[in-house]
């Protein structure tokens, strides 16, 4: 098992602010206290980057993201690309996950995720699904925290995303689009292949995801760095 994260710099146009990198310097130190190895995957630009601020990655590993000629406004194709290469267990875990002293990850499970999560079902993930099926999955999993023992679901998943991330998707659809090209047909195929799902133990982890992290969790983020980075 290896913890493993991903960023895309979209060949250099995308590269992390201040705040960012804070949480990411949190996300990784907190994943080192684990054991585990911890690796990147990246695009050249982002391993210059990540190498020049000194984050303490077991491995980097650059890729190119853009062979696949990918709209960009999927911003999680990088993280679908990044799945589909691992051929051993893994965790990948965004940068602004926090994990806790004490947390485990389950043993024996095809698929681990952060958490399944209720939903409202929309059109687009009907545009997007995996396959055409009648029965919609009962709950989500989520790709906050995402992974497994098995890879083939991850292959899988990837290999229809290829396709389905040439689409061009309006502004007003964009997250449906996202959320259905992973986390829905991810569970679409848990549903279909009958894959053992576990679900991580949230008291272990925090998850400061959304839009304008800086406003709504700043000062935590601050508190945290300033008590456990050292400089």
């Amino acid at each position: 098992m290896k913890i493993i994260y991903s960023f895309d710099t979209q060949q250099g146009k995308e590269l992390p602010g201040t705040f960012y990198v804070k949480m990411a310097e949190l996300s990784v130190f907190s994943a080192k206290q684990t054991g585990l190895p911890v690796e990147l995957y990246t695009d050249f630009a982002g391993a210059v980057f990540f190498r020049n601020a000194k984050f303490q990655f077991d491995a980097i590993h650059v890729v190119n993201f853009k062979q696949f000629d990918y709209n960009s406004a999927y911003w999680n194709f990088g993280k679908l690309y990044t799945y589909s290469l691992q051929d051993a267990p893994f965790l990948h875990i965004d940068f602004d996950v926090y994990l806790h002293p004490g947390f485990t990850i389950p043993e024996n499970c095809d698929i681990i995720t952060e958490m399944l999560r209720n939903y409202t079902y929309v059109q687009a993930f009907k545009d997007i699904s995996i396959f055409k099926v009648n029965q919609i999955p009962e709950k989500l999993i989520c790709s906050g925290l995402l992974g497994g023992y098995n890879p083939a679901p991850f292959k899988e998943l990837f290999d229809f995303a290829k396709k389905i991330c040439k689409k061009n998707i309006k502004e007003e659809k964009a997250m449906s689009y996202l959320v259905g090209v992973e986390e829905f047909n991810l569970s679409v195929l848990a549903d279909f292949y009958d894959y053992k799902v576990c679900e991580l133990d949230r008291n272990y982890f925090s998850h400061f995801q959304g839009e304008n992290k800086q406003q709504r969790f700043g000062k935590i983020i601050d508190q945290l760095y300033s008590n456990i980075i050292k400089k």
